[in-house]
């Protein structure tokens, strides 16, 4: 970390220029001395003095760097370094690398911080040199270790099997290989992070001491709340991590108390879990196949999961932000809403165990989930995954007329049919701009009877048989089958959505008799 210099340091160049430039001025009374050209008695002089005072300048430098523990390096580190107590681990110390791992994948990013303890039997206690990560998705990860003390016996493959401090969903640890005696000594990045560990442990009744506290017995997700509610005296330690087992919160609860600060009162909390249902329907610039829409679909889930996965506790989940990584995608040109639900549907767990909608206590203006202060929004993939609808720019809905008319030689004439044809494209065609104006539209069985019946071939129509199918979701709906007058009476209505395009197919025609 690069440290603010207390003075203003100047390279050989920078001094000699001032040195030129104040003698040529003739301040305070002096003879101006200008004769600064390569060579002369003035430029010698200025040039000698400059090059001490830029030395001194590095050293200055030099000792100011070498005071502290982000930049001492070498031997000046292991004075810091000493003022802790703390010596630099010389050769012949074991070396080797420790797994830890879990049956299942990780349902979150599972952190494990440089310092952790391995030990096992007839073995000395081991510690990770570096800090690490077992990412969502993955069973192990591998990390380097170094024993505390020297030991002469061999540590062999599996020997160390035990973490005196769990770590909340770690199962198991070995080590899979034996452990090497090093000869190389401990380099200035692991002594200065374990001088920074040992700072840390040693630094108590601060924020950052309980945050320690709390994640050494394993906890990932650790948010503190000073005050809460205007009370003097209080603070609220909130455990972000699902599920976190009663042994789990115990050893957390009693790590916070043995750090917090006298005359405080800290208060260890759950997380209140609250699981957010996405629900959408995406526009996508042209029709795809179901190869493609599974893979938009699943790159679009993982995006989702990835951003509410690092909201922090208390953090709202915005509905604006959703659309945006929607919308991110290169196919989608379009949010909606899918039929009456909302965009965000907020669920947690009721006392009976079981997840149940819980849109009054968190759904918040604008469709947002707001978690509260203890609270955390959580994607559940397993039990409550997005439900995403991925539909072309129109949707089609196709209607079916099937006309009974007078005719002659078992055919309707030419006349008859052009006119009624005319008629129900009409309807059509103010139906679909109904559509298009107010995004929402309906064809009523009365209103196509009745503009049927405005047609002038209208005494030749029998009966009516209308049935729409909707390409979006396959319902199809019979509006009415009969004569026009018992449709008027009888009125029947389908309702169409956003972006949904009536379309008429081919009049079936029959030949009928006036009964």
């Amino acid at each position: 970390m690069p440290l603010d210099e207390p003075f203003l340091k100047k390279n050989f160049a920078r001094v000699a220029t001032d040195l030129l430039t104040d003698i040529a001025s003739g301040g305070g009374g002096r003879q101006p001395l200008t004769d600064a050209t390569e060579g002369s008695v003035v430029r010698t002089l200025a040039e000698a003095f400059a090059r001490e005072l830029a030395v001194c300048y590095e050293q200055l430098d030099h000792v100011y760097r070498n005071a502290y523990l982000e930049t001492a390096e070498g031997g000046s580190l292991d004075n810091v370094v000493a003022l802790l107590g703390l010596k630099r681990r010389r050769g012949g110390y074991l070396e080797g690398v420790a797994l830890f791992s879990r049956l299942t994948p990780a349902p979150e990013d599972i952190h494990i911080p440089a310092g952790t303890l391995v030990a096992g039997r007839d073995a000395p206690p081991c510690a990770t040199i570096e800090p690490a990560v077992l990412a969502r998705g993955e069973r192990a990860v591998s990390v380097g270790i170094r024993a505390q003390e020297t030991f002469d016996k061999p540590v062999v493959a599996d020997q160390l099997n035990v973490m005196p401090r769990p770590i909340a969903g770690i199962e198991s640890v070995r080590n899979p290989g034996d452990l090497l005696r090093r000869q190389r000594e401990e380099t200035d990045a692991e002594l200065r992070l374990r001088a920074q560990g040992l700072v840390r442990a040693a630094n108590t009744g601060t924020v950052s001491a309980i945050e320690e506290a709390a994640r050494s017995a394993g906890i990932a997700e650790v948010h503190i709340i000073e005050q809460p509610g205007g009370q003097p005296g209080m603070m609220t330690v909130v455990l972000g991590d699902a599920e976190i087992p009663d042994p789990v919160f115990e050893e957390a609860r009693n790590r916070i108390e043995a750090v917090r600060p006298a005359g405080i009162f800290a208060r260890c909390e759950r997380a209140i879990t609250v699981y957010a249902q996405i629900t959408a329907t995406l526009e996508v610039d042209s029709q795809r196949d179901e190869r493609e829409r599974k893979a938009i679909e699943a790159t679009l889930t993982q995006q989702l999961a990835d951003y509410v996965g690092q909201l922090p506790i208390g953090a709202t989940l915005r509905e604006a932000k959703i659309r945006a990584i929607l919308t991110g995608h290169e196919a989608v040109i379009g949010v909606e809403p899918t039929g009456t639900l909302p965009l965000l549907t907020p669920y947690a767990y009721g006392e009976d165990g079981k997840l149940v909608a819980n849109t009054e206590r968190y759904l918040v203006d604008k469709g947002d989930i707001s978690p509260g202060l203890l609270g955390r929004v959580l994607l559940d993939l397993s039990t409550l995954p997005p439900r995403l609808s991925l539909e072309p720019s129109a949707v089609r809905a196709r209607l079916a007329v099937r006309l009974t008319a007078k005719g002659t030689d078992n055919e309707v004439p030419p006349a008859t049919r052009a006119a009624l044809e005319n008629a129900l494209r009409q309807s059509v065609e103010q139906v679909n701009k109904t559509i298009q104006e107010q995004q929402a539209g309906q064809l009523s069985s009365a209103r196509l009877a009745t503009d049927l019946l405005k047609a002038d071939v209208a005494n030749a129509l029998l009966e009516i048989r209308i049935t729409v199918t909707h390409d979006r979701d396959g319902r199809a709906i019979e509006l009415g089958n009969g004569k026009p007058e018992v449709l008027q009476a009888n009125d029947r209505s389908d309702s169409f959505g956003n972006r949904e395009q009536l379309l008429l197919e081919p009049v079936q025609w029959v030949v009928g008799q006036d009964v």
